[in-house]
């Protein structure tokens, strides 16, 4: 009798803790991002060779004001580089969030991503090693609303898989395409939905790494 009861108080302990952390509660800041770096060699039937790379790095910060409920922002940095042309690009950017996480049970959540982003970019484009001539210039204002599923592999770290990028969204685009002899302007603004399913076919990964959880 003495051994079930202990067996039982056990029982209830464990399903006690997992309930606890069956969520994002109150206070928990958490740390996450993303990183990415490629690069590629193509030839052409002409043997014209060219060489491609590039670079990206966006480190995040959130803390949760509600159970469940969370805020957040991020900054960005990327590069890119093509050898035809000697093209350089360099993006910088910024954003804030907001994320309504509900969990599905056995360390999985869903959880809605509400985020207005910011990003400058700039391309150059070199003609000889003294002469840069700026190319293109554009400024992005975006909103987005994107579904993400989470797992938790531990209690301070999950897994995070984007199925959509900008699921609905709203975005206005300010650029100026400057030549060695004239500059055109251009802006663009843009309301829709993504539910093209060949996004399913290249997800995105991300990860968090929680405090005081």
């Amino acid at each position: 009798m003495k051994s079930t009861s202990t067996l039982l108080i056990v029982t209830i302990l464990t399903i006690a803790a997992s309930a606890v952390h069956a969520q994002i509660s109150k206070g928990v800041n958490a740390l996450g991002g993303n990183l990415s770096f490629n690069t590629g060699t193509s030839k052409s039937s002409t043997g014209l060779k060219q060489t491609g790379t590039n670079f990206s790095i966006s480190p995040s910060f959130m803390t949760a004001y509600e159970n469940n409920r969370a805020v957040g922002f991020n900054v960005n940095y990327g590069y890119s580089k093509n050898s035809f042309g000697y093209q350089k690009t360099n993006t910088y950017g910024a954003g804030i969030f907001l994320r309504q996480y509900k969990s599905l049970g056995k360390g999985f959540y869903i959880f809605a991503q509400e985020a207005l982003a910011f990003d400058y970019s700039k391309n150059t484009t070199e003609f000889s090693d003294s002469l840069n001539v700026p190319n293109n210039k554009q400024l992005y204002i975006g909103v987005s609303v994107n579904p993400v599923l989470a797992y938790d592999v531990s209690k301070h770290f999950q897994l995070e898989l984007l199925f959509f990028n900008n699921l609905i969204g709203a975005s206005y685009t300010y650029g100026t395409n400057t030549s060695i002899s004239s500059t055109i302007k251009t802006d663009n603004f843009s309301l829709g939905a993504n539910l093209d399913a060949s996004q399913l076919t290249s997800l995105n990964i991300g990860a968090k790494i929680f405090f005081d959880r």
